[in-house]
C-alpha cells in the first residue's frame, strides 16, 4: 500500500467517521455516580469513543460502575466506531474529545494525526483467515481477500505476508470496514479476511470450518501490539485539566479491571448488552498490567520501543514514510504525571 493511498483510505474515511459519531450521539448514554464526594465535584462533558468489545469498552463499563467519572469531575457521552481509523477521524471534529484504538490503528497518531493519552492493554486478538479447503496463504494467491484497511487486521496481514514471502499483489485485495467484510466472508464473496475477535466469534457460527492462518501471538518476539487512548494531536497542551483527569478514570477503571477480572466481565457485557460468555473469550486475547506498571514500562522506554516497532512495520507496509521519536505523539507524562 503507498502512502497516497493510505492518505486517500483516510480522507475517504471522514464522511463515514462523521456519519456514525452524528448517529452514534443520538442513542449514546451517560451513568452518574452516586457517592457523597463525586455528586459534589463539578462534572465537565466528555465525548469518549469506544469499540463495542471488551478491550475496547471494558474501562468505559468500569468508569460508570464504579462511578469513577464523576469522581474525577468527568460526565461522559460514549460514541460507539467499528475501527480506529473512523475513531481518529472523528476526533477532529466536534463529535469527540478521546478514543479507543487497536494497535493497527497507531500509524496514524504515528503520522501526527492524534496523540496517545494512555496505553490499554495488549492484544492476541487479530488474524488472518481462510475458508475451508485452504490451509496456508500460499494457498489464497489469487483470490479475494478481504480486509479492513487501516486496522489491526491489516497489520497482521502485513507481517503474515512478509514471513511468507508473499506480496499483497499476488492476492486480489478488497478493502471493505470490518462489518462488511464478515458479511463477505460468511456469505462466501471472499476467499480470505483480516479480521479479529469478536467478529470472528460472530463468524465461526456460520463458518466452523474456517482456518486461521495467522495470528497476533506468532509475531509477539518481534513485535507488541497495544491498544490505546488518543485525542487530537495538540489537545493535552490546550486542555491539561481535561487529560489529567481522563487519564485519572483510564488508571483506576484499569486497576479495577486487572484486581477484577470476573466482575469487569460482566460490566462489560451489561454496558454492551452482550452475553458474559461472549466477553470472557475476547477478554481471554488481552495481556492486561496494573497502572503503576505502564507507567514503570513508560519511564523505563518499553513503552516506545514498542511504538518504534510497529512503525518500522508500518514504514515497510507503506503507510508511514519514516519512524517517529514516539514521545512526539505518546503524552507520557500525561500518563505517568511527572
Amino acid at each position: 500500500m503507498s502512502n497516497a493511498l493510505s492518505r486517500r483510505n483516510f480522507v475517504h474515511l471522514s464522511a463515514s467517521a462523521a456519519a456514525i459519531a452524528m448517529l452514534a450521539a443520538c442513542s449514546s448514554g451517560t451513568k452518574d455516580a452516586a457517592s457523597g464526594d463525586a455528586a459534589a465535584k463539578p462534572t465537565s462533558p466528555i465525548k469518549v469513543g469506544y469499540i463495542a468489545d471488551y478491550n475496547g469498552a471494558a474501562l468505559m463499563a468500569v468508569a460508570d460502575q464504579e462511578g469513577i467519572w464523576a469522581k474525577n469531575g468527568l460526565k461522559p457521552e460514549y460514541i460507539p466506531f467499528t475501527n480506529g481509523p473512523l475513531a481518529i477521524q472523528a476526533l477532529g471534529t466536534s463529535n469527540v474529545d478521546v478514543a479507543y484504538i487497536g494497535s493497527g490503528a497507531l500509524w496514524l497518531p504515528a503520522s501526527g494525526k492524534a496523540e496517545i493519552w494512555a496505553i490499554n492493554s495488549i492484544s492476541n486478538a487479530d488474524r488472518v483467515l481462510a475458508q475451508s479447503g485452504f490451509n496456508s496463504l500460499a494457498d489464497l494467491k489469487g483470490k479475494k481477500v478481504g480486509v479492513p484497511a487501516g486496522t489491526s487486521g491489516d497489520q497482521l496481514l502485513d507481517l503474515a505476508l512478509k514471513r511468507e514471502g508473499l506480496k499483497r499483489e499476488d492476492f486480489e485485495i478488497v478493502t471493505m470496514d470490518a462489518p462488511t467484510t464478515v458479511a463477505a466472508f460468511a456469505a462466501g464473496q471472499i476467499d480470505g479476511a483480516a479480521l479479529w475477535y469478536p467478529l470472528i466469534d460472530t463468524l465461526k457460527k456460520s463458518k466452523p470450518d474456517l482456518k486461521e492462518l495467522a495470528s497476533n501471538e506468532d509475531f509477539v518476539d518481534e513485535l507488541t501490539f497495544p491498544s490505546s487512548f488518543v485525542a487530537q494531536a495538540g489537545r493535552s497542551a490546550k486542555d491539561g485539566a481535561l487529560a489529567k483527569n481522563f487519564v485519572a478514570v483510564v488508571k483506576a477503571a484499569n486497576d479495577y479491571r486487572h484486581d477484577n477480572q470476573d466482575k469487569t466481565i460482566a460490566a462489560t457485557a451489561k454496558f454492551l448488552k452482550l452475553k458474559e460468555a461472549d466477553m470472557k473469550a475476547q477478554a481471554s486475547v488481552a495481556k492486561l498490567f496494573t497502572s503503576a506498571e505502564l507507567v514503570d514500562l513508560t519511564n523505563k522506554g518499553t513503552v516506545d520501543t514498542w511504538l518504534k516497532g510497529l512503525q518500522e512495520q508500518f514504514v515497510a507496509a507503506g503507510k508511514i514514510t519514516e519512524v517517529a521519536d514516539p514521545k512526539k505523539f505518546y503524552m507520557s507524562t500525561v500518563y505517568t504525571g511527572s
